[in-house]
């Protein structure tokens, strides 16, 4: 009456040849009510009075679901085997069918040291500030994973239960009418997400004492994924867990796409380790063990596998056959419970302890004097008027108001990469969708945060200067930074490292190089953020920020490179605002004297939302920290790439110019960090699409071709877009599919363009240049080329041949 394994495999195999990959067959629907449950893409979503917790599904035949998913469940397939994700960690509601859970936030008592692989909780943050070094640092800028553990499991006396659907970690009251009850046979820690984890212990029915009717009926149900061995005289099941991974150190994981290499936080240690159906196991090893691999990897255990979405185990896994498999789903960025500060403690959520002995601000009079990061860990608002703050259901300390322990839907807080790609093959209107998505704004970018920071140069004075020695050397700077460089005049211009010496950094063009004069560095840290999130911007002369203790040591963000004058001015944001926060566009906090912080807002700033800025009038001397919304990049610089379908992957050109949140603002600033200003008008033409003329396919390349002109050119209709409001800068971008790993991506070959009062000077063709570089268009003005690539795959390509 039970499944023959020869079946079994037989299933496994034909869904093998269906799926493109392992992954999602279908997403399931999501709650979406503000303001505690926000969708992230499709079936995932938040609930932010729940500490450390995302949902994945919706229950069927809910109204308040939505969702355009065939199924109101998750459905995963891993290589072969079909799985319904129900009753996950949570009973199944109707709103909420499945929880994912993650470690609790940081507190600063816990270092890493990088050399040497070993994580230690000290007993207070004093002790583990004291203990940092060179290479052993407090962790509180923590990215944390999760994903699916899947694998084959004898059911014999040491492990008798069956589950629901395979799930170890499942809820559920009964399986097909058969009562279960909690799984006490196993340790907690078989049934545990993360290490630590003691409330996840599943439920089911025990295989050995169940009777033969009981048996019948859940082994006759498929999607409990059960078979008997006629060989072995034996059943086995397929069994998910669900397993999540505090990152061990700072910042983001070294790799999780199993496209590439081993699943593993840093590149000298900590490999994910397979568990399986071990009662437990370390979750990181530095070297040897069952280490999770990319299944190209030529030593992974499983030889023969082709499926590219799994990571697999080095070497022989507890797991039935050594079928153990790992299902990346994807990374959340950490808030952690010490106080915010924008230079100590950015990712920081909870008050300080005022003076008066209620909780303050950073920037309030009753703040402590600080002068390290520690302080925001001992001088926290823990036993006054506001305890806990930082907390679920108390005051945040942080100027989007969010708590340590909650989980976004994107930015600092939230979900970063959403990795849940579809098993299904990639087809052409997924492609269109995914391109219309990003020129619209509702694709979810990913960047770098940005980390600013003020200090001098050691140099005489050059009117042509190719670089400058940074006080203090060079060490901090990367190649492709950006740095302001006071001059010679006392204006800073703006110019981006192309090599770095001991003591120098060069520059892409020469500059004027005050003596001894300041520079402003602006680098990308290594932590990732991602959607909509809360951007620090700062106002005010370089002389005057130094000055300000609470940022002469640097901050989160960027600074405008618009000066005080003591008049009333207009600063134009360097980043798309988006979203209404307070209500106001933005908040901000003003200083005078560069020591005493005023509380204001953007309504008192003049916001203008076309031109994306700020005017009001303030003291030369004034220090403004601006947060606003923005969304993240929605591209990154690529290389010119493989046509996926050769000329059948050519897009079509688009240009835009209109400022509108709609209107390809993101997708600009994506491409040349340059901000769209012109203002819809109906008699004016503001985006376009048109179509391409001819083109430049290489058949031996499958590229388009660029070096030259010797097999045609991509050109397209001449662009019709009308004079720009604002003296707004345009661009126009031809996007075209392709192939990378198997999976799909979009990439635009793109061009800025500019009007000089007659017209924008474009030669009505499309130009393919690797990455970034700049050319000269029909009115002799020097415009930005390049190709850059969405910042997320689209998700698998099916290889029938």
């Amino acid at each position: 009456w039970a499944m023959r394994k020869v079946e079994f495999e037989a299933r496994r195999a034909a869904n093998n040849k269906k799926f493109a990959a392992s992954g999602f067959v279908h997403l399931g629907k999501h709650r979406n009510v503000s303001p505690n449950y926000t969708a992230i893409n499709e079936g995932l979503f938040t609930e932010i009075t729940a500490p450390n917790i995302l949902n994945f599904g919706s229950g069927v035949g809910n109204t308040a679901v939505s969702g355009v998913s065939k199924s109101a469940l998750p459905v995963v397939n891993i290589n072969g085997v079909v799985t319904k994700l129900t009753s996950l960690s949570i009973l199944n509601t109707g709103y909420q069918a499945n929880r994912i859970k993650l470690p609790p936030a940081e507190d600063g008592t816990r270092t890493y040291d990088s050399a040497t692989g070993v994580s230690v909780t000290h007993a207070t943050p004093a002790i583990a500030f004291a203990s940092e070094n060179a290479t052993n640092k407090v962790v509180t800028d923590r990215v944390d994973m999760w994903g699916f553990e899947f694998f084959l499991r004898e059911i014999n006396d040491a492990d008798p239960f069956v589950y629901d659907k395979g799930l170890i970690q499942s809820q559920a009251t009964s399986i097909n009418g058969v009562a279960t009850v909690s799984d006490n046979i196993r340790p907690i820690t078989y049934f545990a997400w993360y290490e630590g984890d003691t409330a996840s212990r599943g439920k089911g029915v025990n295989w050995q004492t169940a009777s033969e009717a009981q048996r019948t009926v859940i082994a006759s149900d498929p999607e409990n994924n059960i078979y008997f061995d006629d060989s072995t005289g034996k059943f086995y099941q397929w069994s998910p867990r669900g397993r999540s991974f505090a990152g061990v150190g700072n910042g983001d994981w070294f790799n999780v796409e199993s496209t590439k290499s081993s699943l593993f936080f840093e590149s000298s240690a900590k490999f994910v380790v397979a568990q399986g159906p071990s009662n437990s196991v370390i979750p990181f090893a530095n070297t040897g063990g069952a280490r999770y691999v990319a299944p190209t990897n030529a030593g992974n255990a499983l030889g023969g596998i082709t499926d590219n979405a799994i990571f697999v185990p080095v070497a022989p896994s507890p797991s039935v056959n050594n079928e153990c498999y790992f299902l990346v789903c994807g990374t959340v960025s950490r808030l952690n419970k010490g106080a915010y500060h924008p230079s100590f403690n950015p990712l920081g959520a909870s008050l300080f302890e005022g003076t008066n002995q209620g909780g303050s601000f950073w920037y309030g009079n009753n703040a402590p004097n600080l002068s390290s990061k520690l302080q925001c860990f001992t001088e926290i608002s823990v036993n006054n008027s506001t305890p806990n703050s930082g907390s679920i259901g108390n005051i945040s300390g942080r100027p989007d108001g969010r708590f340590y322990d909650a989980i976004y839907a994107s930015g600092a807080g939230g979900v970063c990469r959403d990795m849940r790609y579809s098993a299904w093959g990639l087809k052409t209107e997924d492609f269109a969708a995914a391109d219309l998505a990003i020129k619209s704004g509702e694709y979810r970018g990913r960047e770098r945060i940005t980390f600013t920071k003020i200090m001098n140069n050691t140099d005489s004075a050059n009117a042509q200067g190719s670089g400058v020695s940074p006080a203090g050397g060079t060490a901090g700077f990367s190649l492709g930074d950006v740095v302001f460089v006071q001059g010679m005049d006392g204006q800073y211009r703006k110019r981006t490292v192309s090599s770095i010496s001991q003591f120098t950094i060069i520059f892409t063009e020469n500059v004027s190089r005050a003596a001894n004069g300041l520079i402003v560095h602006q680098r990308q840290l290594a932590i990732s953020i991602a959607g909509e999130f809360t951007h620090t911007e700062v106002i005010g002369d370089p002389a005057s920020i130094l000055l300000c203790d609470d940022l002469k040591d640097g901050w989160v963000g960027s600074w405008n490179p618009i000066i005080p004058a003591g008049t009333s001015q207009t600063y134009q944001l360097t980043k798309p605002q988006t979203g209404t926060p307070s209500g106001t566009g933005f908040t901000a906090v003003v200083t005078n004297d560069r020591q005493t912080w005023v509380a204001t807002h953007g309504g008192n700033l003049g916001w203008n939302g076309i031109t994306n800025s700020t005017t009001f009038s303030t003291a030369a001397a004034s220090v403004i920290v601006i947060n606003y919304y923005t969304k993240a990049k929605l591209t990154t610089d690529s290389v010119n790439s493989e046509l996926y379908g050769g000329v059948l992957g050519l897009g079509s050109v688009f240009t835009a110019m209109d400022s509108g949140p709609n209107k390809s603002k993101t997708l600009c600033h994506s491409l040349i960090a340059k901000l769209l200003t012109h203002g819809a008008s109906t008699d004016n033409i503001g985006q376009e699409y048109v179509s391409l003329l001819s083109n430049s396919f290489f058949p031996t390349l499958k590229k388009l071709w660029g070096a030259n002109s010797s097999i045609g050119e991509n050109n397209h209709v001449l662009i019709s877009l009308g004079a720009p409001s604002n003296n707004s800068p345009a661009f126009k971008a031809l996007n075209y599919n392709v192939a990378d790993n198997q999976q799909g991506f979009i990439n635009y070959a793109y061009t800025e363009l500019k009007h000089d009062g007659t017209d924008w000077g474009d030669d009505g063709k499309i130009h393919i240049a690797d990455n970034q570089t700049t050319m000269l268009d029909e009115n002799g003005n020097t415009v930005l080329v390049g190709t850059a690539r969405c910042v997320e795959p689209l998700g698998w390509i099916k290889n029938d041949k």
